[in-house]
């Protein structure tokens, strides 16, 4: 089981199409609009202080990554480091994720492409676009990976067109006062505008697929956030400038109706293919994220052995693919408001963002060989300062979401329960079946090191 093995197959510039095609996603088209609703024009400075744990967070998935390059590093990191039982409840909750997100995302993608046919049934819109890019997955990552860099490639030059344009024609009077609900109201809306920024672990899912991970890895986090914090940063400084604040709130397309402000009419359709684009990108970074969660956990057993099948024809993880499929579209008819869910969705991020925390000071004394011979690799005072930062920043975010959500907090909370309960009797049932988790575990560290090393000797080759 130790022993299958996903090929490296993307470089660097497709995994960083993936990752700004998952990050910003379908969010941006919608969110900002709701979040100036409860920031005012300040909107961008709840974004601005999202940055501060993102950075965090992207440096966690750097150092993770590239000194465990194997399918869901993130959950083999929590694992080996802690526990067994929060790793998996990571990957436990990115089922969860899944469950919510990626119909929320259809469903973005369905309400956009009402611009074009608006008697189109919406569920119907929704679980055909989850099975066509469920159907692209299964033909294998190298098409997925193209698809990605076209879709990108047009949303994000559509959104700077936006931002930079939108710069010439901001009305001052709109942006004044800055803060009208006050600052405690900007520190709201950065919870849910964390969401925005919360995909750079995304990249530990498929980190076995990445070519030269260690040199890689680290390259793809710093390309991926030094892009999604400009698009984000310069388009939620111009929108209110665009349109008053209280209006946004209530709007279903802010960027378009931005964009109408000073743009031709037809950029306002240019807008809305961006948009469903953007929410395609997304769709397909969920299936391949989690798919590659799945695979991992089925690899270690605690999921069943069948879910760890790889295509003969693809290498593709395709039972994976099918089941996270299911899960999407079981999730289709889950109605609720994408600030609502992305604010209960930042509390299991800033969950796991504590736990990393714990588990950084760790890394050096748990994975020595890992940590010390590591071509990126965080100095100890930067290794204990990402840690202290990722703890207090989860504590407070967390208590923020927890007090203004608390029933579907209690109910996020709940579910993770359940995953608890699942792991405890699934060890059991492996414990009677003579299987060491600890030993497969223990494989994927050693395999991790392996592929390190073989990175680094590549490149001592190719510098002689």
């Amino acid at each position: 089981m130790g022993d299958i093995r996903l090929t490296r197959k993307i470089g660097l510039a497709g995994a960083v199409f993936l990752m700004v095609g998952n990050i910003i996603g379908a969010s941006i088209f919608i969110l900002p609009g709701t979040l100036a609703g409860i920031a005012g024009p300040a909107v961008f400075v709840a974004y601005l202080i999202a940055i501060i744990p993102a950075i965090f967070t992207s440096l966690v998935a750097a150092q993770v990554g590239s000194i465990l390059p194997v399918s869901a590093s993130d959950y083999v990191f929590t694992s080996t480091v802690l526990s067994p039982l929060l790793g998996f409840l990571k990957v436990w909750a990115a089922m969860l994720g899944a469950m919510v997100g990626g119909p929320l995302l259809a469903y973005g993608f369905a309400d956009y492409f009402s611009f074009f046919m608006p008697e189109t049934d919406r569920v119907a819109i929704a679980v055909s676009a989850v099975i066509a890019i469920t159907i692209v997955n299964l033909f294998g990552l190298r098409i997925s990976v193209r698809s990605q860099i076209v879709m990108v490639s047009i949303f994000v030059t559509a959104l700077m067109v936006l931002a930079i344009g939108g710069m010439f024609h901001i009305d001052i009077e709109l942006m004044t006062p800055l803060a009208p609900l006050g600052w405690g109201a900007v520190l709201a809306a950065a919870v849910p505008a964390y969401y925005s920024y919360t995909g750079f672990t995304m990249l530990l899912s498929f980190a076995e697929e990445i070519k030269n991970p260690a040199r890689n890895i680290p390259l793809i986090v710093f390309f991926t956030f030094l892009t999604v914090a400009t698009v984000y940063t310069s388009v939620t400084f111009v929108i209110p400038g665009l349109i008053p604040w209280r209006e946004l709130g209530s709007i279903v397309a802010p960027l378009s109706d931005a964009a109408a402000t000073f743009l031709p009419d037809w950029y306002a359709a240019a807008i809305t293919i961006a948009a469903l684009l953007a929410a395609g990108t997304s769709i397909n970074a969920v299936i391949i994220a989690t798919s590659r969660s799945f695979f991992a956990v089925a690899r270690n057993r605690i999921y069943p052995k069948a879910i760890s099948h790889v295509s003969a024809n693809t290498n593709e993880p395709d039972v994976a693919i099918l089941l996270v499929s299911v899960v999407v579209l079981g999730g289709i008819t889950f109605q609720g408001s994408i600030a609502q869910y992305a604010t209960v969705s930042v509390i299991g991020w800033m969950l796991y963002g504590i736990i990393w925390g714990i588990a950084l000071v760790r890394l050096p004394t748990k994975l020595p060989d890992h940590y010390h011979n590591a071509k990126f690799k965080l100095p100890i005072p930067i290794l204990w300062l990402t840690a202290v930062v990722n703890i207090i920043i989860g504590a407070v975010f967390i208590f923020i979401a927890v007090r203004d959500n608390f029933g579907p907090a209690t109910g996020y909370f709940g579910l993770l329960s359940l995953g608890a309960i699942y792991y405890y009797f699934r060890r059991r049932y492996l414990f009677r079946e003579g299987v060491s988790l600890e030993a497969l575990l223990k494989n994927e560290t050693d395999e991790a090191q392996r592929a390190t090393q073989e990175d680094t000797d590549t490149s001592l080759l190719a510098e002689g």
